[in-house]
């Protein structure tokens, strides 16, 4: 029976993929008429006790320019069907940079594009700021960074070396739906089915952390 599918979430009738509910509330042009979205998607996640829900919903929050729902320090923490388990080193890296300032933040950021460019053969193309992107938005923004945000990050956190080949621009954010497959777009990066670009997510979140730890 389809509504037995726990891949799809009733909605007027229709059974929907999340991916593609939270298309059409980000879609719709304001958050009075998403949240019709968002009704379906958490009454679907109270029926299956999925509680990650609340970060797709801050998601379209920040989208339509919203602060994000407060989380409980239970729910941060939690360990939700298919995402990795925080270490004491990931949860230390997250606490310690969510306590720096602007500018520190971006120091950092620098520092670990840098250290990525000049160690590893990974950063090879304009569109791995895609992957860079999933990090700074899935780790250490907690999902809550839109990619208009980023850009205007991306533009502070760039090495004053990068060849023009390598820097980002309006169009490079564009690629993302063409680089990431439609069942994976709105899941962090960790838990995509399919990530292109996973050596290196992996590798700069593990430069992250050191450096963040390091220097503490």
């Amino acid at each position: 029976m389809i509504n037995q599918n726990q891949e799809l979430i009733y909605l007027d009738g229709m059974w929907l993929r999340q991916e593609h509910l939270l298309n059409l509330a980000m879609g719709v042009g304001n958050y009075a008429q998403a949240e019709h979205y968002l009704f379906a998607l958490l009454a679907d996640a109270v029926l299956k006790g999925k509680g990650e829900a609340i970060l797709e919903v801050n998601k379209v929050r920040v989208h339509y320019g919203l602060k994000p729902i407060p989380l409980s320090s239970d729910l941060e923490d939690a360990d939700f069907s298919g995402n990795p388990k925080q270490s004491s080193a990931e949860k230390k890296t997250k606490s310690l940079f969510n306590t720096m300032s602007k500018e520190d933040r971006i120091d950092v950021l620098r520092r670990c594009i840098a250290l990525l460019l000049s160690d590893y053969h990974l950063f090879i193309y304009a569109r791995h700021w895609l992957g860079i992107f999933m990090v700074i938005r899935d780790q250490l923004f907690g999902g809550c960074l839109s990619q208009a945000e980023f850009l205007s990050l991306a533009s502070k956190i760039t090495p004053d070396d990068l060849p023009k080949k390598l820097r980002i621009c309006k169009n490079t954010m564009k690629n993302f739906g063409r680089e990431v497959g439609e069942e994976d777009r709105g899941k962090a990066y960790y838990r995509m089915h399919c990530n292109p670009q996973k050596e290196l997510c992996d590798t700069f979140w593990a430069i992250i952390q050191e450096t963040i730890l390091t220097a503490n």
